[in-house]
């Protein structure tokens, strides 16, 4: 009786292995496609500045797991839809970070590998089959951020001044006042200011509003820039024929102006408050000795 109820335990033992063995088969499978598609993701993020390979990858990833889904009934097309499942998640989510989890727009610039881990911008900057003046903008940037402030403002204008293509000092300006950090933001503020000298330089009215005499006077002041110690951060002013006085500090830049406001008046002294604001503009107030205010801005550009 014992020889014959285990007989039929036999058979059953082969098929089980089986069963275990294509689950391992299939489980290396599935980890290997993660692999290949993590791999292919953070190459696509590094591949950043050329072009926007995530959002092509994420593309392709959900075209696949379309025509997979349309294309259920054979076999291999529900196999292929739950990689290519795989495929969209991983790129969607490589996407997603270059889009949210970054701030000040880096991780759309560079990526999100480059934003989370700084220390890979110099590689991606030589590997990268870049022009020479956005590998000269890139290396500039990278040179900015990191280090102590006086350093990083020591390697910004070391870089600026051995440039000479007026575009790139613009980006170059846009990297320093795109930054957040004060420092540079002064030094680029500064930078321009000398750039600029001689040039007639505005305050317009950020609201302008016909019934105040000070918005309506500003729509037609200017003022220039003879002079900028970018050490120390003064600035020399010219207002009409009066000489005036500016500063450049890391909290922002302050002018005294001498303006006429009222037709056949006489001079008012005007303090000028700016802070750098978004679009290259310095913003602020305008402010009379009268106590009179208007919202200002000064266009670097």
């Amino acid at each position: 009786m014992s020889t014959e109820s285990a007989a039929p335990a036999a058979p059953t033992a082969a098929p089980a292995a089986q069963v275990a063995v294509d689950k391992s088969k299939g489980g290396d499978k599935l980890a290997a496609w993660s692999v290949f598609s993590l791999i292919l993701g953070l190459a696509g993020d590094m591949a950043k500045p050329i072009g926007n390979y995530s959002l092509w990858l994420m593309a392709a990833g959900i075209v696949g797991f379309i025509l997979c889904f349309a294309l259920r009934r054979a076999s291999f097309a529900r196999r292929g839809m739950f990689h290519a499942g795989i495929f969209a998640l991983i790129m969607g989510t490589i996407w997603g970070l270059q889009q949210f989890a970054v701030p000040d727009d880096k991780g759309d610039e560079r990526g999100a590998t480059v934003a989370f881990l700084p220390i890979l911008a110099p590689i991606q900057t030589k590997i990268l089959p870049l022009p020479q003046n956005q590998k000269l903008l890139l290396q500039f940037q990278d040179a900015v951020a990191k280090g102590s402030d006086s350093e990083r403002v020591a390697a910004a204008r070391e870089l600026y001044v051995a440039t000479e293509d007026p575009a790139l000092h613009r980006g170059m300006i846009e990297a320093m006042m795109g930054s957040g950090n004060p420092a540079l933001q002064q030094s680029a503020t500064l930078l321009r200011f000398a750039e600029r000298k001689r040039d007639r330089l505005t305050l317009p009215p950020i609201d302008r509003d016909k019934d105040d005499p000070l918005s309506r006077r500003l729509l037609s002041f200017s003022f220039e820039v003879r002079d900028v110690n970018v050490d120390s951060g003064a600035l020399d002013l010219r207002s009409s024929t009066s000489r005036s006085f500016g500063t450049v500090t890391r909290q922002g830049t302050t002018m005294r102006l001498p303006i006429i406001v009222a037709e056949g008046g006489s001079f008012q002294e005007m303090l000028v408050d700016l802070k750098p604001g978004n679009d290259m503009r310095l913003t602020g107030k305008a402010r009379l000795e009268t106590g009179e205010v208007v919202a200002v801005e000064l266009p670097l550009f």
